[in-house]
């Protein structure tokens, strides 16, 4: 088996080099359970927001690997965060669904219930996950605050992923997005 090794924030990870459902093989990045990097990125997310002066009112993000890292900039931040759920869930108050696609999961549907959906509307959102890749989760969110009625004024993530390096920090569809570093595909 082939690894890539991170090096992130002055921490080390040895990264499988795995096949995602859509045929590109990638490394298997998971920050889940990872406390030293999941705290580390959280604080130096919540310092780009300060640095930048953006405003926000609370934070986005969906299940699975998006949750942790948007725990650690929340708590740093110390703001509210809404988690969009891949299941239905009986405990939700008349949920919206939102559809979803991602490198790694690839077709998805998202869950949300309407108190949760209420802290996101007419707010400025900042939409918080692991792995900026193709853009194709950030663009289902940007479809989904529109329909809602919320505006996603940056988006966070540990790592931005591409075949070239051309930057951790950039502006995608008027929107910038801040990471904490840049991992090849």
């Amino acid at each position: 088996m082939k690894f890539y090794d991170l090096k992130v924030l002055g921490i080390n990870r040895e990264l499988p080099i795995l096949k995602a459902p859509s045929g590109i093989e990638i490394a298997g990045f998971n920050p889940v359970g990872d406390m030293e990097l999941l705290m580390k990125a959280g604080r130096y997310l919540a310092k780009q927001v300060k640095k930048n002066k953006i405003k926000y009112d609370v934070i986005l993000t969906t299940e699975l690997k998006g949750l942790p890292i948007a725990q650690e900039v929340a708590k740093n931040l110390k703001c509210d965060y809404v988690c969009l759920r891949k299941e239905l869930k009986c405990y939700m108050l008349e949920p919206t669904k939102t559809n979803g696609e991602s490198i790694t999961s690839g077709k998805t549907s998202y869950y949300v219930s309407k108190t949760d959906l209420n802290k996101l509307k007419n707010k400025n959102v900042l939409f918080v996950d692991d792995v900026f890749s193709t853009g194709s989760t950030f663009n289902n969110m940007i479809d989904f605050a529109k329909q809602e009625d919320f505006e996603i004024v940056s988006c966070l993530c540990i790592l931005k992923e591409e075949k070239e390096n051309t930057g951790i920090n950039f502006i995608y569809k008027g929107v910038p997005v801040y990471c904490c570093e840049f991992l090849p595909l």
